[in-house]
Order: structure tokens, then C-alpha cells, then sequence
């Protein structure tokens, strides 16, 4: 049996936070769940690229709300099967009006913007999305962080005016004559929502009634595609929290560079700047230390196992073929990781090195792998026991 169409309350209320409807269709799903059908809701279903309304109704959880034509079907949750309504029961229902507060705050910011944008650079939107956590909307051309910025002064101009926004359906005649930007074509009724001397666009979802109701609109990023740019914004709550947040860790900076809070990056820079100088001068002196621990190695000695601290691993890789090229034998560098713990690199012009690491396994319970030239690995044990663990190599050499 086809239903009725569901009436929307929110077109007409969207501020609306209680209503009472009668129960149409009830249909159990699994894990007690169940689709309701009501002649009426409050409920905004996922639709347009925003989430479904949260809520309850009757007290039980409404998990998702879809919509199927003009049918609204509401996912609730009744752990009692004792308590499942039938047709004809009527049922209150409450949103949870924070999360849609917040959605209509943000919807309403991604129209200033992509009405600003399509205005100034006649670029489209070509895809939104707006969940509890995330806000983005897609745009068919390139602008860069000047322009951004522009738009972004421009959003926010338009809250301080406290512009009104306002949703109807018009007539096909007045739709037809009319000048809107859409995604998509619509069948059927088209609402348009119309923000005064800014922009006007076919939208299905709950809006704020006065642009200064959204409070504050930022573009946190934008980021590059084939067909034009992802923008990722926040107005409202949203907004607000994030600059909260943001000014903790910046004054969290300030105070751990000295500098004022707006000269924090410069504090950071010049951080970064001398860890680098620290970072080039450990390493001259890695290198130097391992110079000279090559410069002992007799030049008639075959195997070299040098066991060594505090050495970075490329300055470590450096010293082995520096060894393979003086040393026909099995030349490897051990580097101390903590007491008795080693990582190793051990490579060979003319052996096979992997019988080293698998002697280390063996008789250390060492890890490690590679190919004949080079292997590397780890290794628990004191220098002795390591090196007497790999004086027996002849009886393993390639003929």
C-alpha cells in the first residue's frame, strides 16, 4: 500500500523542536529496529548532502531518517516489543535542536559563500556535504588565498548586515522566470531559498531566518581537484568552538617561544631553523666519529665488525660501503639502541651476507633479512658475544 506524502514541518517551522504525529507504517527491520512512517514530522531526512536530524520520538532514538519520493521513513530503535505503535497511534516526536541549530547555521553560511563565489567568478557548487563533523562544499573553478580571503570578508559582512533568508514554493510560473542556481534538475515542487541581495537557490533543508543568527563564517581550507576546488568551512557554534581552540594553541605557542601571539609563527621558524643547524652539526660529528673508527681497522683484515653509539642510520649504511670497498669480507657496523641492543648493517663485496643474519638468529635470537650484498637487522647481546657468534663465518663462505 503507497502512503501519503509526508508533511514537512520544517519547511514551514524549522524551528520547531516537539511535534505530534499519527503512525501511517511500522515495519520492523532487525536488532529491534524499526521503520515509521508518520503523517507528519519535524525530522529533516539526509537529503541535499546534509545528515539526518537526530532525535527521539516517543522517547525511543531515531537512528537515520531517509526519504523515499515524498515518503519520510524514520529508523527508531524499541528495545520493548511490547511498546511498538500501530497504524494509527499518535506518537511525539523531539529534534535534537542543537545539531540542527548548528546544520542551519552552516547550511545557510555554504549559501552566502557559493552565492558570493557564483556572483563574483560565476563559478557553480558542485557538491556539499554537511555532517556533524565535517562542512565542504566543491566549486567548478580555482580561486586563490587572496581571493578566498576577499570571499570570506565579504561572508561575514552579510551576518553583520543580519540579512533575512527566506524559503517558499514558488509557482511554476514564477520558477520559470526566475534566475537560481541548482545542482540538479528537480521534478516536482522546487523551494527556493532566498538570501536578500546575495544569493538564491533550490534547497530542500531547514535555514536560518536572519543571516546574523549564524554569528561568525570561516574557510578553514581549500584544497585543489581536477574540476575546481573542495572548500572546507565552519559557521556558527562550529566556528566559534574551532577559534577557541585554535587560540588556546596559539597562545600555548606563544608562551613557549616567548613571543607575542603574533609573532608565534616566527618564534616556531626560528625553532625549527636551529634544530636544523643542531641536527647538521650531530651529524658532521656522527660522521667524523665514524671516520675515525675506520681509520683502526687494520687494511689486511678481512671481516670488520665495528660496534659503535649514538650513529644515524644513513651515516651507519655510508660506513659499511666504505668497509666493502677496502674489505673483501663480511663488513658490518652495529649501533647501540639501548643496553646490549643493537640494530646492525652488515654487507659484502664477495660473500654472502645473509648467512650473517641467519647466524644471528640462530645463536641470538637476532631479526633481520635483505639480499646477499646487505642485510639489516637487530640483535640482543653483549660485543663479545656477538663477534664470537660470527667468528665461525669461514665454515659458511660461497666457494
Amino acid at each position: 500500500m503507497m502512503c501519503e506524502p509526508t508533511v514537512k514541518l520544517y519547511d514551514t517551522d524549522p524551528y520547531g523542536v516537539e511535534f505530534s504525529a499519527e503512525v501511517k507504517r511500522i515495519t520492523e527491520k532487525k536488532d529491534r529496529m524499526y521503520e515509521l512512517i508518520l503523517d507528519q514530522t519535524l525530522f529533516f531526512p539526509e537529503e541535499g548532502g546534509q545528515t539526518a536530524d537526530g532525535g527521539t520520538i516517543a522517547g525511543w532514538p531515531v537512528l537515520d531518517v531517509q526519504i523515499e519520493g515524498d515518503v519520510i521513513r524514520h529508523i527508531i530503535r524499541i528495545e520493548d516489543p511490547a511498546q511498538v505503535p500501530v497504524p494509527g497511534d499518535s506518537v511525539d516526536g523531539r529534534i535534537a535542536w542543537e545539531e540542527r541549530f548548528s546544520n542551519m547555521q552552516n547550511h545557510t553560511g555554504e549559501h552566502i559563500i557559493s552565492g558570493l563565489i557564483h556572483r563574483q567568478y560565476g563559478y557553480e557548487n558542485i557538491g556539499f556535504h554537511l555532517s556533524q563533523n565535517t562542512v565542504t562544499l566543491d566549486i567548478s573553478g580555482f580561486l586563490d588565498q587572496e581571493q578566498l580571503d576577499a570571499i570570506e570578508r565579504k561572508a561575514n559582512q552579510v551576518i553583520w548586515k543580519n540579512v533575512p533568508v527566506h524559503g517558499r514554493y514558488p509557482s511554476s510560473g514564477e520558477l520559470a522566470a526566475m534566475e537560481y542556481r541548482s545542482k540538479k534538475e528537480i521534478d516536482g515542487p522546487v523551494r527556493i531559498v532566498t538570501i536578500e541581495g546575495v544569493d538564491r537557490c533550490a534547497c530542500c533543508a531547514p535555514h536560518v531566518s536572519r543571516t546574523g543568527e549564524i554569528g561568525v563564517i570561516r574557510i578553514l581550507s581549500a584544497m585543489k581537484m581536477s574540476d575546481g576546488m573542495r572548500l572546507t568551512i565552519l559557521c556558527g557554534q562550529r566556528a566559534f568552538a574551532d577559534l577557541q581552540r585554535k587560540t588556546r594553541v596559539l597562545e600555548e605557542i606563544s608562551r613557549l617561544t616567548s613571543r607575542k601571539q603574533e609573532e608565534a609563527a616566527d618564534g616556531v621558524r626560528q625553532l625549527l631553523e636551529e634544530k636544523a643547524a643542531q641536527q647538521q652539526r650531530i651529524y658532521r660529528l656522527q660522521t667524523e666519529r665514524m671516520e675515525d673508527s675506520l681509520r683502526t681497522v687494520p687494511e689486511q683484515q678481512k671481516d670488520v665488525f665495528l660496534f659503535l653509539r649514538d650513529l644515524d642510520s644513513q651515516i651507519q649504511r655510508e660506513g659499511v660501503n666504505r668497509l666493502m670497498e677496502g674489505h673483501g669480507g663480511y663488513c658490518g657496523i652495529f649501533v647501540e639502541t639501548d643496553t646490549d641492543s643493537w640494530r646492525y648493517i652488515i654487507g659484502s663485496s664477495r660473500e654472502d651476507a645473509r648467512v650473517c643474519s641467519q647466524i644471528l638468529k640462530e645463536q641470538l635470537e637476532g631479526k633481520g633479512g635483505g639480499k646477499p650484498a646487505m642485510v639489516q637487522g637487530s640483535v640482543t647481546g653483549d660485543p663479545d658475544r656477538i663477534r664470537d657468534a660470527l667468528l665461525h663465518l669461514e665454515d659458511s663462505r660461497c666457494e
